[in-house]
């Protein structure tokens, strides 16, 4: 079922019926890339992608178990690399060269590489929480291009519930629309300042300015964050995503009836 495929976050709060989706993709093998243009040792994971607070919080809160990804963030926090009250994200210098790529860079550039990818084990640090991009992204997909469209749809709409929880959570814990929007400016980026472009931390000054006085506690605040989440129910969750989100879900729905799987 899909349900085991997403993070165990979201299975108290997505729809009952897109959670029991019964959808295995046979195509597209991860521990054995299937993709003849990749390299093997890299596969799709030549790419850093956004992890939402409440998702950082949950490898946090589960530490034990989740060693290499919390020594990843831990660096992240330590060398000011783009750990913000929103989450984890790539520098800017990294997604304006991202953004900028050639078709053949995906794949086979090795300085590309996720900061979550385990060399030694050609996997995922963060699979249990991975985001909304990784969990969606199918090279290949059994039910052919039908697939395709719903993981494509699935990724608009998980997207959507990624900032909806993150900006709920922040909202909890006294973050302004101004603050929210001052970190969201470090989204997507594809273009730089000179400065961002030479460095891929932040500076002082500035992370202090968007931690919001939660600068020397990122990590517990980051826990804060996923048991916010953890503790919504859906009618919590249904106001969080408003009338945009119930649109997703009806053309998400869409695409799950085009796949013509119980």
């Amino acid at each position: 079922m899909l349900k085991y495929q997403l993070p165990q976050v979201y299975h108290h709060l997505l729809p009952a019926d897109l959670l029991d989706l019964k959808i295995e993709e046979k195509l597209a093998t991860c521990d054995n890339c299937a993709m003849e243009t990749y390299r093997k040792d890299l596969k799709c994971c030549t790419f850093e992608p956004y992890l939402p607070n409440y998702l950082v919080g949950a490898l946090f809160a589960q530490s034990a178990s989740n060693v290499e990804a919390v020594k990843a963030f831990n660096h992240k926090i330590e060398k000011r690399i783009y750990s913000l009250p929103v989450g984890m994200l790539a520098p800017v210098k990294y997604q304006v060269m991202f953004n900028h790529r050639k078709p053949e860079e995906f794949g086979n550039r090795e300085d590309w590489l996720c900061p979550y990818f385990n060399k030694e084990q050609n996997n995922c640090n963060v699979w249990r929480s991975r985001g909304a991009v990784c969990t969606t992204f199918f090279c290949k997909s059994s039910y052919g291009k039908s697939g395709l469209n719903f993981w494509s749809e699935l990724n608009d709409y998980l997207t959507y519930v990624e900032m909806a929880l993150m900006e709920e959570a922040l909202v909890h814990l006294d973050f302004s629309p101004r603050q929210i929007s001052d970190c969201l400016e470090y989204f997507n980026r594809f273009e730089g300042s000179a400065k961002e472009l030479k460095s891929s931390s932040l500076d002082l000054a500035t992370s202090k300015k968007l931690w919001n006085g939660y600068f020397d506690e990122q990590e517990e605040f980051f826990v804060k964050t996923y048991r916010l989440v953890k503790d919504l129910d859906k009618k919590q969750f249904s106001e969080a995503m408003g009338f945009q989100g119930e649109e997703l879900t009806e053309k998400l729905f869409k695409k799950v009836k085009a796949l013509k799987v119980k």
